[in-house]
């Protein structure tokens, strides 16, 4: 009697008429190194074929997340989503509304879906993708948030203007709160500019708080798009055009009726954010390639994706910070704490860093996080010596950009500064709206640096203090698009706490809690 042997699906009979097994599943570590590949190929490809790739490795990155649960995948496939979605190709539609949908999903929260979902339209105009967008939007449609919430999507606020890539030439006007001499006429001074391919920012010298006005004109034909900023009776005798080259190719300056409009030429639509620095009054426009971070919820903490840190040496150049009673200048121990820390944290952690000065430099603050926001960073850490004009006051102490009425706080940031308390705290309030989305991630790592710290050094140097976590307006925390932290290390106008930080041992502990608490970070502590 004859019989037939039925091969289950998907096994072939092999050349001896038995069944070839199927592969065995694939590991964790396998998969996450395919899309660790794919990712480092997209980056460096650029067109379609790199967001391709970009997008594949995200798609392996949710898939490992959902099958193992751990939080670093599912952040890893955001992070390279939000690059996919920003580049010129066809899936950037669809990166877009899987960014979305997964951020909703890590969190569990349908509204943050729709908050999603409806940037995500901001960005991405063509008829068939705001199809699919609406479409996504009314099956979430009960978790739709207040339309005040939504209007902040879009830039609202009255103190900085905040702009996506494709919004209506529409102007808001914003009123600095610091003088009354607002309305009275202004002139314009030095234009600064510090571009990238990926990121630029322009900061104009301003006489006096003034009035100003920003819109958006999209591109046409030949014509470029457009970034402008009215200020009100403001007068200006300069150069009327400045070159950048990268993402803003150059800056122009012309008179208009009632004031002067500065404008930014272009290289593509992208996305913008102004504000005001008090004293002296500035006016920041920062322009970058990539959205804005999604403001961090109360979520279960776990390992979190750090592959670039800037580290920021207080001071430097003809600025030396402030001098200890030995002479010793914190200008000169904050770059050799950096340059103790910066190759640890490549060698140990395998992250790329980059010092915001690398000599005896003088580097203007507001170059400095632009530095950090066109390296696009994962953490910013700016290292500075505290002092007081008392001997006494000593211990470590951490900063993180927020509004606070902590007078030691308020005149410590006054002095970083060189500007007045009122200056600072205003800074603070100006900025506390904008950057929301990296606070509680800030606060965090500063916990963290002064966990590593007082562990670092309290077995060694008996009656250091813990002086906490403190909030204030640092200029040179602000438009900072990362977690970003200023970390007072001791009080060099102590006499023993300078004699500390004058020894190669306190310097290089303390460089050992930075790299400490950027692991711990990491690893999600």
């Amino acid at each position: 009697m004859a019989c037939s042997t039925k091969q289950p699906s998907g096994q072939q009979p092999s050349a001896s008429g038995s069944a070839t097994l199927a592969a065995p599943p694939r590991t964790r570590s396998e998969l996450v190194a395919e899309a660790d590949r794919l990712a480092v190929e997209g980056e460096r490809e650029d067109g379609p074929q790199g967001a391709k790739k970009l997008d594949q490795a995200a798609r392996l990155r949710r898939d490992v997340w959902r099958r193992w649960g751990r939080r670093v995948d599912a952040l890893e496939a955001l992070e390279l989503w939000r690059i996919s979605a920003e580049k010129e190709w066809d899936g950037a539609c669809e990166a877009a509304l899987q960014l979305a949908v997964l951020d909703a999903e890590l969190i569990r929260d349908p509204s943050t879906g729709y908050r999603g979902l409806y940037t995500a339209g901001l960005a991405h105009k063509q008829a068939e993708c705001r199809k699919v967008i609406e479409r996504a939007k009314g099956l979430l449609a009960a978790f739709k948030p207040a339309d005040a919430a939504l209007a902040e999507l879009q830039g609202g606020g009255s103190r900085t203007a905040t702009h996506e890539p494709g919004d209506p030439a529409n102007a808001q006007e914003v009123q600095p709160e610091i003088s009354p001499r607002a309305s009275g006429p202004v002139k314009l001074g030095t234009i600064e500019s510090y571009g990238s391919e990926d990121a630029a920012r322009v900061v104009v010298q301003v006489s006096a708080p003034a009035v100003f006005k920003t819109g958006f004109i999209p591109g046409e034909g030949s014509q470029g798009p457009r970034f402008f900023i009215d200020i009100s009776k403001a007068s200006y005798s300069g150069k009327s055009s400045y070159d950048v080259g990268g993402i803003v190719q150059r800056v122009r300056l012309g008179k208009q009726e009632n004031g002067t409009r500065v404008v930014l030429d272009l290289a593509q639509s992208a996305h913008r954010r102004v504000f005001y620095l008090p004293e002296p009054f500035r006016l920041v426009i920062d322009i970058s390639k990539h959205a804005p971070r999604v403001a961090q919820r109360d979520v279960a903490r776990g390992p979190v994706a750090v592959r670039r840190v800037v580290i920021d040496p207080g001071h430097g150049g003809n600025d030396p910070g402030a001098i200890g009673g030995m002479g010793l200048a914190e200008k000169d121990v904050t770059l050799d704490i950096a340059h103790r820390a910066a190759p640890l944290i490549a060698r140990e952690l395998g992250i790329s860093t980059l010092l915001t000065r690398d000599s005896d430099v003088y580097v203007p603050l507001a170059e400095r996080t632009a530095r950090a926001n066109a390296f696009r960073a994962d953490l910013f850490v700016s290292v500075h010596c505290n002092s007081s004009e008392s001997s006494t006051g000593h211990g470590v102490m951490s900063f993180v950009l927020a509004s606070s009425n902590d007078k030691l706080a308020s005149s410590i940031a006054a002095r970083e500064n060189s500007a007045s308390v009122a200056a600072s705290s205003e800074l603070a309030r100006v900025l506390s709206g904008i950057q929301s989305a990296t606070r509680l991630e800030s606060q965090h790592f500063a916990g963290l640096l002064q966990r590593s710290a007082l562990s670092s050094l309290g077995s060694k140097y008996p009656g250091l203090v813990d002086r906490g976590v403190k909030s204030a307006g640092f200029y040179v925390l602000a438009g900072a698009e990362m977690p970003a932290v200023l970390f007072e290390t001791s009080f060099i106008s102590n006499p023993t706490e300078e004699a500390r930080l004058d020894s190669a041992d306190y310097r290089q502990k303390l460089a050992d809690a930075i790299v400490n608490a950027i692991r711990a970070y990491r690893d999600g502590v």
